[in-house]
This record gives C-alpha cells, structure tokens and sequence, in this order.
C-alpha cells in the first residue's frame, strides 16, 4: 500500500501486483484446540506448500481509509491514525515506513508480528482488526486506536516531580498498572509466546484506566527458539552506541533447526534486556526471560529510573551480564521504597534464570502477598518479618497500645502532686496496656495452629526443609503449642536423633507436649541400643511401623540417603525395608547398580503387590523400572535427575507426582490406568514414550510442544488421530501396537 503521505496523489497507470509467497502462512494451525474458545499458537514446521499473499490483498485501501496524523514510528514500522469508513471510526494503521526499503524477510516479520498479535485475545493486549496487502503488494493491518500516553512518560514526568503526576499516580496505581501488563504476559505465556521487548515506553496507559502492552515486534513462540542452532548472536557492531538512543536491538536467525523457512528475529531494548539476551544465545532465551524485564520495569516504577542507564550499548550489556546496578533503595533513597518491593524486583531480575520467579503468575502472586500485608517469598521472611507484618495487619490494636502508652506517660508526667490519684490512673492504664498485650498474644497463637497445618500439608508432600521451617514458626508463636512439640519429636526420631526425641516427647524440655506413649517407648528404645547403622535400619522401620510411626519413614529414609553411604550395605537393608513395608510381595525382585557418579539404576519390576516404594526416598535414581508394580506413590522419588522412568502394567491412573522429573528422556507408561496425558509438556527432554495398551486414551494436542519428542508407541487405532498425524508430519517415528 502507498504510504499515507502519497494517498492523496495522483497514479499514473497501475502496475500489476507483485506476487509474493508468505514464508510463515501458516503460523496457526487450526485443527489443534488448545481450548473451548481458544486455537493453540502453533507452526506447523514441515508444510507440503508455501501459500502466497493473495488472500490477503484487499484492492485499493485507500477507498476504505484516510489519513489523519502519524501517531509514531520505530523499527520498521510506521504508525497511523486512520478513519475506517466502513465501521465510521478512527483505527490506528501499521505500515513498513516509507523510508525503508522493505526485504522479503521485512513483510515476513511485519505480518509474523500482526497474526500473532491478533491472536493474542486479551484485555491487556491491543487488539488487531484487520491485516491486508495494498494493490502493490505491501502490508499493512489496523488495531485500536489508543488514548492516553505511555508509562514510560509517566515515569519520566514523576522522575521531574510533576506535581500533578505525582498526585495522580502513587504507587498503589502503578502497582495496578504493572499488575495489569503481568496478566497479559502471563497470558501469552500459557499460549506458548514470549514478548522480548517489555519496557515502560511500550506500555500505553488510557484515560480510563485501560491498560495495554504494544509492540509485538520481537515476539515469538518458545518453540522457535528452542529449533535454532546457529552459532550466539553478535552485537558488536553496535557497541559504540549511545544507550541514551534507546534502541531496541535486533537480528535475524538464519540456519535455523528443522530447515525452518522463516527466519526469526531476536533482540531487545539495552537496560531492560536479560543476561541471556545481551549474551545472544537463543535456546537460553525462556518464558523466564520476560520475567525478568518484568522485574526491570517494576525497579523502574519504584525508582523511576531504569536498571541501567547511560553509557554505550557494549558497556550495557557487560553491566547487564554481571548483574552490576544499584539496588532499588539506594538508587532512589528518597522515595521509601518497600523493602519487599525492592525484594520482588530484585529477584525477578536475578542473573541466572533459575534465582527469578519460575514464572510471571509467582510474579503476581508474590505482588498480591505484598498488597495484602504478608510476607514475599523474593524477601525470605524471618519469624520477625512476618510478627511485624502480623502488627501491621492489626493496626488498630497496635494503634490503641501505642496511644494507651501515651495517655499513660501524660498522665504521669502532669499528676507529679496528686500521686494517690495518678497511681490508680496507671494502674488502671497498666491494665489495659497488658490487656492490649494479651490480645497481640492471643493474635499470635491463633496463628501457631495455621503454620502446623501447613507443616503437616509440606511433610505429607515430602517438602522436609519447608515443613521444619514452618514448624518452627509455629513454635515461636506459641511455645505451648502441645501438638507441635509432639510432631518436634516425631521429626527426631525420624532424623535419629533419639536423645533429644526422647527429652521433648517425654516433656522433660520445660515446654507441655502432646502425649504419645509407643513413640515415647521406640526413642527410649533406640536411645539406649546406641547408634544406629545399616544393619539395625531394618529393626528400625519394623518399630516405626509397629509403633504406629511409618509416616515419618519418608523423612528417615530421605536424611539416609541424602547423607554419604556405602551401597554394599545399603541397599540391601533397604530391600529388606521394602519386604517389611510391602508384606504380600512373595519374593521381592530389586536389583541395583552405580551409574558412574551421577546416580543409581534401580530395578522393582515384576513386583505387582508393591505399593511402597518409601526406601527410596532421597536417592539420587537415574534409571528406574517400576513395571508390573502396585500404586507407587511417586512423589516419593524427591529428587530431579531422572532420565529413565518404566511404569508399565502398574495400576497407576495419574501423572502429577512427575511434575519434578524435568530431566526424563524416556517414559513407558504403556498398559496403565493413565488417561489424561495433557502434563507431558512438563517434561521438555523427553525423546521416547509408550503409551500403548491404554483404554480411551485422551490423546493431548499438548504432544506437540514435547519438541525432542523422536519416538512414540500408540495403539493401531490412534493411526488417524490430528495429534499423532502433526507429529508423524514433524519426523517422529510412530511405533504402533496391536494393543
């Protein structure tokens, strides 16, 4: 299409269009439901046909729209505002620039941005209505029509104290707005897109409190990113570039993985980009990524200053790879800035992506517990952090002790004369001063139960550090707390350490405790036969189990192996464990073996009435055959780097206990009770899984994101299957078998 300075000008004789193929038509594939109301944002990689343009030409645009005024321009594109005649209302026009000379690779990337966008159908994300070819072949497509103006103008008019700025947007509305662009990244997310570019500039803020994130430019999904295998992108040809430009970086990706016909762009703005981006490797770029430009545009709506400012685009990203700017409160001393807010932002801009918020929802999570007055996870709160939060929750009761004092040290000082008069006026304040301090007290060991619950929950989930540490919180709030002095000496005995079990659960620690006499008589037991060694570990589980104690087994069995340990006399006290835990398993098959140093190979198949697997607990298992076993609870195997897991013939109906297993290469869970397989994008290694002999097996659309995915085993009936026919497309071998 003609730029909108040229509209008005008069043609000679039109040319024929240009015919142009789309290099990325078919970005969305519509036969894969993500959900209800929504498609999965999916390309399909190996295409018989490039389509061409022409379904999007739209004759001459220029009879549908006139140009009003240029709203903004950067990168590639230049932006317009238009009146549509058809609708009778004012749109804003995207349009290559006019000064630019538009590549094959620029129209791709131009339409790549302006579907992808479109498909992003959220509150918080603008809106696209409509994309076209003019009559000469170049690109163009509308969107909404925004009012209001940028945060990042907001914050530069708070960083020159406008006073009218300063009254209007406080800190609990910029909250809301960050808050706002959170739920439309976390959105985009769950489709499988990661923005790269957020900044403040590119978040415009309405009249109305609308709220929208632009400039989709960079944004791709994450499985393109994970295709590529070229060599680390290189900016060095713009490290003499004054970073007060602002200029948002960007390169294309050729020699992509998958002979990908489409080359993608990667890149992002100096100050705002993560480590991974101003390192320029693509397959470390994450959803991970944007949390962490999140953390950035929150430090700088709390100092209104950028991480980084200043400077050359080479001296930028050294400083963004070393994690080198000032902390928020020393930045911005002035502003009294929340410590936990601070904390937030602190840590979704961690360096190594595995210190930030595993995703943008923890992000907002930990944003709403500030809001609501409770301790962040990014603070690590002490007992003191959350006692002084729980005053500040109650201020009213704080507010009447605090104004009690001062009534107290008033009346002192001006009844100096009457003493008789102001001894009874103090003491009858005293008493209500104790009674306010009672009430705090009492606030205090209301709670105590709460965190014993929650110690409960995390030891049942194998979560052992968490739930000592929320027992512990709960003892400091009320050291009366008989239940929970008695789960301290459950925890002992657990660990081994009878002496000290014995001292809390018989009450001689000075403190009431919960009575339980078996568990009193195995620590006295154990405390007078001395210490304990591979060979009496049997002797110990059978007490447990008789004494009624086998659920703190897991916590045994975790310190055990977690600790240094001689295999030779290990596992075969922890077979013998299993033939207690499991008394109808006839003869028990275990079988053991090192692998190197990184773990253990363990086999436990053909055990059916094996159910649990509690001695396993903590080991560090690489490989683990479990076929032909009972219902193993599965969260039970604590640790991650499993590589190998066999489930097949077990009576097992579910998979979330291997939401840990990010690691598995290899997963059989052929010929169980498992229907729903929606979960396998959890494991992101994964190159071969089994899923034959499952009656009614859901076969989850999801598959398609298990990208290493190289093998599959399915029943004949599934042959014909969408899911299983884009992945036989995609080059995975496709096993079927006659179950």
């Amino acid at each position: 299409m003609d730029t909108p300075e040229n509209n008005h000008r008069e043609h000679g004789k039109k040319t024929a269009p240009p015919i142009r193929e789309i290099g990325n038509a078919g970005l969305f594939a519509d036969d894969i439901v993500f959900s209800d109301t929504e498609k999965i944002l999916f390309e399909e990689d190996l295409h018989e046909k490039r389509s061409n343009r022409d379904g999007l030409m739209d004759g001459n645009p220029a009879e549908r729209y006139s140009v009003n005024k240029k709203l903004n321009q950067g990168g590639m594109k230049a932006i317009w505002e238009v009146d549509d005649h058809r609708t009778a209302r004012k749109v804003a026009m995207a349009l290559i620039q006019d000064s630019r000379i538009a590549s094959e690779d620029d129209i791709d990337s131009f339409l790549y941005e302006a579907r992808l966008t479109a498909n992003l159908q959220h509150p918080n994300i603008i809106p696209i209505y409509d994309i076209a070819l003019d009559e000469n072949g170049n690109p163009y497509f509308t969107m909404k029509s925004l009012k209001g103006e940028t945060l990042g103008e907001i914050i530069a008019q708070l960083r020159n104290n406008n006073a009218e700025y300063v009254k209007r947007y406080t800190r609990t509305r910029l909250l809301s707005i960050f808050l706002k662009v959170c739920n439309a990244i976390d959105y985009a997310h769950t489709k499988g897109v990661i923005h790269l570019d957020l900044k403040p500039s590119n978040i415009n803020v309405g009249d109305f409190g609308d709220v929208h994130v632009l400039d989709w430019g960079l944004s791709t999904l994450i499985t393109h990113l994970n295709e590529y295998d070229g060599e680390p992108v290189s900016w060095h040809s713009l490290d003499d570039v004054a970073l007060e430009n602002g200029q948002t970086l960007t390169r294309y990706l050729e020699g992509s993985a998958k002979r990908r016909e489409r080359r993608n762009v990667v890149g992002g703005t100096p100050g705002y980009m993560s480590p991974e981006q101003a390192q320029g490797v693509p397959s470390d770029i994450d959803f991970q990524t944007d949390v962490y430009m999140l953390g950035a545009m929150l430090y700088e709506i709390l100092t209104h200053h950028c991480p980084i400012e200043g400077g050359t685009v080479k001296e930028s990203l050294q400083r963004t790879v070393r994690g080198d700017f000032e902390l928020p409160a020393k930045r911005a001393p002035g502003l009294r800035i929340p410590a936990a807010l601070a904390a937030i932002a602190m840590k979704a801009m961690a360096t190594d992506p595995a210190g930030r918020y595993p995703s943008v929802a923890a992000l907002i999570r930990d944003v709403h517990q500030y809001q609501d007055g409770f301790a962040t996870i990014a603070e690590n709160p002490t007992f003191l952090t959350h006692a002084t939060l729980l005053v500040k929750r109650h201020k009213l009761a704080v507010g009447l002790i605090a104004a009690t004092v001062a009534i107290i040290a008033a009346i002192l000082a001006q009844s100096f004369n009457s003493i008789k008069k102001s001894e009874k006026v103090a003491l009858d304040a005293l008493d209500r001063l104790q009674a306010k301090n009672d009430y705090i007290a009492s606030t205090a060991r209301k709670v105590a139960p709460d965190y014993l619950d929650l110690m409960r929950q995390q030891e049942k989930a194998y979560r052992f550090a968490a739930a000592e540490q929320s027992l512990e919180t709960s003892l400091a709030f009320d050291p009366n707390l008989e239940a929970a002095w008695m789960q301290k000496g459950l925890m002992q005995i657990s660990q081994r350490d009878f002496t000290n079990a014995w001292t809390i659960l018989s009450g001689n620690h000075g403190h009431p405790v919960e009575k339980n006499p078996p568990a009193v008589r195995l620590a006295k037991k154990q405390m007078e036969a001395g210490p304990m060694s591979d060979a009496t570990l049997p002797g110990l589980v059978r007490d447990m189990a008789t004494y009624g104690l086998a659920d703190g087994l897991p916590r045994l069995f975790y310190h055990l192996n977690r600790a240094p340990f001689d295999p030779q006399t290990r596992f075969p006290a922890l077979a013998e464990a299993l033939r207690i835990l499991n008394p109808n398993v006839a003869e028990l098959n275990f079988e053991w073996q090192p692998s190197g140093t990184a773990g253990w190979i363990l086999d436990l198949g053909n055990n059916p009435e094996l159910n649990d697997i509690s001695p396993l607990c903590g080991l560090d298992i690489l490989i683990l055959n479990a076929g032909n076993t009972g219902t193993p609870d599965l969260n039970l195997l604590t640790e991650g780097g499993m590589i190998e897991l066999r489930l097949s013939g077990t009576r097992l109906n579910h998979l979330f206990e291997l939401d840990q297993m990010k690691s598995l290469q290899l997963l059989d869970i052929s010929k169980t009770r498992i229907r729903n397989i929606s979960n396998m994008i959890r494991y992101p290694k994964l190159r071969a899984l089994d899923l034959s002999g499952i009656d009614d097996l859901d076969i989850s659309p999801q598959l398609i994101w298990n990208q290493n995915l190289k093998v599959l085993t399915v029943a004949q009936r599934y042959s014909t299957d969408p899911t299983i026919a884009a992945l036989a497309r995609r080059g995975v071998i496709i096993l079927y078998s006659d179950n």
